[in-house]
């Protein structure tokens, strides 16, 4: 049975791999946890704004053209993953990693870095290093019909 998107923008049904649901879901657990202790200031918190940046990324501006040039990596990932995407986000610290597919409308969101990974090249911690060797490891699927397979299911 397959699984339903968590929503629809522009047509593009949006799913989440495991992978992103898991930073994802922590942030909103610690800017929750900010908004009890603080509920007049935690918006200007650094995890509030990454959590708001996420969303307006996720909700509105991908989904308005998953394909924007922008959002093109070129081969930093390796070659053999040119099809994926990513945008840079937050003074280019972080980088939020997915796909799409036009003939089925479907976007699939698959990983965001954190604090512990922000962009700086060569490092190990690097998000291009860290979801490279994600993807080298299966997790997520670097093919298409794989990830689908995992995310959206079949009838």
């Amino acid at each position: 049975m397959p699984n339903s998107p968590f929503d629809t923008r522009n047509g593009w049904r949006l799913f989440t791999h495991l992978t992103f649901k898991t930073v994802y879901d922590g942030l909103v657990a610690d800017v929750d946890h900010l908004a009890a202790k603080n509920p007049t200031d935690y918006t200007s918190h650094p995890k509030a704004k990454l959590l708001a940046r996420i969303n307006t990324l996720i909700l509105e501006e991908i989904p308005a053209d998953p394909n924007h040039k922008d959002y093109r990596q070129s081969t930093k990932l390796g070659d053999q993953y040119k099809n994926w995407f990513r945008v840079k986000f937050l003074k280019n610290r972080f980088r939020l990693f997915f796909r799409f597919d036009s003939t089925s409308k479907i976007i699939i969101y698959c990983w965001v870095n954190d604090e512990n990974s922000l962009r700086k090249e060569g490092a190990k911690s690097d998000p291009y290093m860290v979801f490279s060797k994600m993807l080298k490891s299966g997790n997520p699927p670097g093919k298409w019909d794989d990830l689908v397979r995992q995310v959206v299911g079949s009838d």
